[in-house]
């Protein structure tokens, strides 16, 4: 067999004298022929323009996708001075608290806030129970400077039937803040007046225009409770830390004052300086200040204690980062290298001539190198720009949202995108350098008398696969406890119990791809038994190893890291699924508030329904109440007092008694649910779906008890005394005043019977001797309709009517919330292994255009060669597929143990050992491992049109007469 030798330095011709022009030489040499390859490389790409496409294409949307996420995560990621804008504006610095205890900070107060002991110094003339505004001179006596105070509330209004939240900002934005709130038609609202009847003036911004605001004219509003007519005077631009406001006044609109979530923005011309921030920590202020952002303090000046968290955020950003790099490095190699391996094994024949004529390896190799430069760095550079402009146009239409997902300036980081061009280019690159490198061992003899087989797998190929695949099993065992290997891990491997079964993953499937010419081989020995053509197609599989093998390998790193992530992702549905618990009776809705609600409201919005609130027992109002208690006051309480019990250990969490967990079984201070119902005792007998004695027992003031056993129990109430002011454990001065022994009906202790009691684990009939005197509140309503589901159409009118900050939940029975993410997911991967075979099967078939003519002379119907053509698609894709569900089984059922070992019972509220939960995805994986596959065939089997080689028919010519 004749080798195509290896290069020389020379060329048969006399030797130079001295070192200086063999370099320049040398230099020339090289320069010469890379600018010779990249001039063939560009003809070459403008010749066969759908392989190029198909190139570009495999390196554009990785690299565009990656470059989208890259400027939107860094969009979305405001930090230091790009926070000033939303934040204080023009202004110096905004101020908010004061807390209680003097505090410490970073930079910026929301990368890190630590309270101290110490108690806060005290602010001349500041009042604890007043509002921002009203506390306004006091700071800025304090600040020796002009504040601008702020104060967010929410407002609630309806829009045809349809009740709609916003969030307000109160601020006065005639003072000139800048980006903060600028005025873009109208004119500026004067403060509201102290008479809430009287009309407050506002300005609309374009979130609250869009959610049904008019740009001008009245609409009446409910803020904090307190009804109020808004006067529409204008349209503005506002923009806070958090989130947008849809409606802006120029003072507080509602009653609530204390501790209200706002602040003050330091005005004028004077800096606050990091001292300053320190000192105003010594307030209990938490402090971003324009000047401090713009030039933070040396890392030395920073608490010690917040130290660590002053770089973490950025550190997770760039191992993000740099982990997405290498994934789209991996990605697009794989990509990619079909499409180099199918290229340069149809120039063979042009490359033999040229190596017959002198041509060296190197300069054969760069005419496939030279074609990845081209195609990679122009899809790169593409790339990378409609990423950005991507990223531009989201940031664009989400700007006016609620809640911005990304609120912060434009960010483009012009070298991170730089390097994410050069690494697709590398990964291009690296793509065409596996086929070149095989040019060294280029048959010419065989070329070019038409004979191409793949040489026999590397032995050191062979070997460096077991080994690898070895490695990824052992971490991947020993990651989950199979194996006892943790002693000898790395500690950063040992710290997480996912981590090696991570890292064994990819080993394991690095390894795989090293093994994937020995597996051809063997798919070419057992096609023997195959219909003929699927043996044909087999048999050229293994042959063509070179041109195969990296399509097969690409399939196989899919579909194995699709197997893993979905096994793992399934058994941890499974888990949720076991774990999950009933809001309420199937096919019932719940409805939650924190505001009152009106029943009469809820059943004008569902008239075909049934509603019943549902009340329950309300003993400490720290528990539900609006206003939060100031002085002590007495809690009331009840509770199942088991045998051997005392009432003081039932309240283990007001007693700290050691007895809580075996005692505190049942009632508003319960380990499991502090709920206690308070149900008409029809509607509880519906509920609890009781008859004969047990629903006489539940209207005569028995108990309904989750679980247990036995006809009767020991129930106790009373109160117990509570400090809100407190600094320490005090004594309860628990008081029994009721201690009874009644009849009670057990309900089986399961997840139904839990939500038939809406979540409690105790119930009474109102009206009874056992709930006279409870102190009680409505603290759900149930929707249902009389022997059905509650429609669709009933559960979106709720929701409409009520407003956002409802709960309306329908019982449905667990639900998966990432089924779309799994079929976009599978959708994605298939398109993948599609894209990776056609385009190995394309290029395969016109390289094989001359043995097509063949068949075609000898008889073959345009049928027979789609029947090859499919089943040479079919095969590759059937035996990457099969191949990658077998290696991402392995790792995918190791992280299910981590993963599922242990379970939290929602009934008792303990953590338990169920052991593994393993659920594979048969039929998900059914669907990229059979179903691809044969598309794959079908799109094939399609593209054959005509017999290769035959004219197109002659035009037909009128005959000469």
């Amino acid at each position: 067999m004749t080798l195509l030798a290896p290069s020389s330095a020379g060329t048969g011709g006399a030797s130079p004298t001295t070192d200086e022009p063999e370099e320049r030489g040398r230099f020339a040499q090289w320069r010469s022929s890379w600018t010779l390859a990249l001039r063939m490389a560009r003809r070459d790409v403008r010749r066969h323009r759908g392989r190029s496409a198909l190139v570009v294409v495999m390196v554009l949307l990785p690299t565009l996708l990656l470059s989208t996420v890259v400027t939107l995560a860094y969009t979305a990621q405001v930090s230091g001075a790009e926070k000033i804008p939303a934040a204080m504006g023009t202004g110096q610095a905004l101020l908010e608290g004061p807390d209680p205890f003097r505090t410490s900070q970073l930079p910026d107060p929301t990368d890190g806030t630590l309270g101290t002991d110490r108690t806060a110094k005290t602010i001349a003339g500041f009042d604890r129970q007043a509002s921002t505004f009203a506390n306004a001179d006091a700071v800025a006596r304090l600040v020796g400077a002009d504040v601008a105070p702020l104060q967010r509330y929410g407002v609630r209004f309806t829009v045809d039937q349809r009740r709609v939240t916003l969030n307000g900002l109160a601020l006065d934005g005639a003072r000139g803040l800048g980006d903060k709130l600028r005025l873009t038609s109208g004119r500026w609202p004067a403060p509201p007046p102290a008479d809430p009847n009287a009309p407050a003036e506002a300005l609309a911004t374009p979130v609250g225009l869009a959610k049904g605001l008019p740009e001008q004219g009245t609409v009446q509003v409910s803020v904090d409770g307190t009804e109020r007519t808004l006067s529409i005077v204008g349209v503005a631009e506002a923009h806070d830390t958090w989130a947008t406001p849809g409606v802006v006044t120029a003072g507080p609109v509602g009653t609530t004052a204390a501790y209200a979530d706002g602040g003050w923005i330091v005005l004028g011309e004077d800096p606050v300086t990091w001292e300053e921030v320190e000192e105003l920590g010594a307030y209990g202020f938490r402090v971003t200040s324009a000047e401090v952002l713009r030039n933070p303090p040396a890392l030395a000046d920073l608490p010690p204690e917040l130290l660590q968290d002053a770089s973490s955020g950025q550190q997770q950003m760039a191992l993000v980062v740099g982990l997405a790099v290498v994934m789209l490095l991996v990605s697009t190699t794989l990509l990619v290298g079909p499409a180099f391996a199918v290229s340069a094994t149809r120039q063979r024949r042009t490359l033999a001539l040229a190596a017959s004529n002198g041509a060296h390896t190197p300069v054969l190799r760069r005419t496939v190198l030279a074609q990845a430069l081209v195609l990679g760095a122009a899809s790169a550079v593409t790339g990378v720009a409609l990423g950005v402009l991507a990223a531009w146009v989201v940031t664009r239409v989400t700007a006016d949202a609620e809640y911005p997902p990304f609120g912060g300036p434009f960010d483009v980081r012009y070298g991170i995108l730089a390097a994410v061009a050069l690494c697709a280019t590398g990964s291009t690159f690296v793509a065409a350098l596996i086929p070149a490198r095989r040019l060294g061992r280029l048959d010419i003899v065989g070329v070019m008398r038409g004979q191409s087989v793949s040489p026999r797998p590397s032995l050191l190929v062979l070997g460096a696969g077991l080994l690898l695949v070895a490695a990824g099993a052992v971490l991947t065992l020993g990651g989950t406890g199979v194996l006892d290997v943790n002693r000898h891990l790395p500690q950063v491997l040992r710290d997480n119990a996912e981590m090696p079964v991570v890292v064994g993953a990819v080993v394991l499937i690095v390894g795989s791809l090293l093994l994937v010419p020995v597996v051809l081989a063997g798919v070419g020995r057992l096609g023997s038994r195959l219909p003929t053509a699927l043996r044909m197609a087999a048999r050229d599989l293994a042959r063509h190893r070179a041109r195969s093998a990296p399509s097969v390998a690409a399939v196989l790193a899919v579909v194995a890291g699709l197997t893993f992530g979905l096994t793992g992702l399934e058994s941890d549905t499974e888990q949720r699924r076991q774990e999950y618990l009933p809001t309420t009776v199937p096919g019932e809705v719940v409805i939650r508030a924190a505001q009152p609600l009106d029943t009469a409201a809820l059943e004008a919005a569902a008239p075909s329904t049934v509603v019943t609130p549902n009340e329950v027992f309300a003993g400490d109002p720290q528990m539900y109440a609006m206003d939060m208690p100031t002085t002590p006051y007495r809690a009331h309480f009840v509770s199942v007092v088991p045998p051997g019990c005392d009432v003081e250990d039932t309240l283990g969490w007001v007693t700290d008694s050691t007895r809580a967990v075996e005692c505190s079984v049942a009632g508003s201070q319960g380990n499991t649910s502090n709920t206690v119902l308070a149900l008409s005792a029809e509607e509880l007998i519906r509920r609890a779906e009781l008859s004969g004695s047990d629903a006489e027992k539940v209207r005569e003031g028995a108990a309904v008890l989750l679980g247990g056993t036995g006809g009767s129990v020991r129930v106790a109430q009373g109160t117990y005394r509570v400090d809100p002011d407190g600094d320490g454990p005090a004594d309860p001065r628990v008081r029994v005043t009721s201690d009874t022994t009644l009849p009670v009906v057990h309900l089986p202790l399961t997840r139904e019977n839990s939500g038939r009691l809406l979540g409690a684990s105790l119930a009474f009939a109102s009206g009874t001797t056992a709930t006279e005197g409870w102190p009680t509140r409505v603290e759900s309503w149930t929707v249902r309709e009389p022997g059905a589901s509650v429609p669709d159409d009933v559960v979106e009118r709720l929701q409409e009517v009520l407003g956002d900050e409802v709960s309306v939940q329908r019982e449905d029975g667990f639900q998966r919330g990432d089924r779309l993410a799994v079929a976009i997911l599978l959708a994605v991967f298939g398109l993948l292994i599609l894209v990776v075979v056609l385009t190995s099967t394309a290029l395969t078939v016109a390289e094989q255009q001359t043995d097509q003519a063949t068949l075609a002379a000898l008889g073959a119907t345009r049928g027979t060669r789609r029947v090859m053509a499919g089943a040479q698609a079919f095969v590759l894709a059937a035996a990457g597929c099969v191949l990658g569900v077998g290696v991402g089984l392995v790792p995918g059922i190791a992280i299910a143990r981590p993963l599922t070992a242990s379970s939290w019972d929602p009934l008792t509220f303990t953590e338990t050992e169920t052991g593994t939960i393993l659920a594979i995805p048969w039929a998900e994986l059914a669907t990229v491992g059979v179903l691809v596959p044969v598309l794959a065939a079908l799109l094939a089997a399609a593209g054959i049109r005509r017999a290769p080689g035959s004219p197109a028919a002659p035009p037909k010519h009128r005959c000469a007469r």
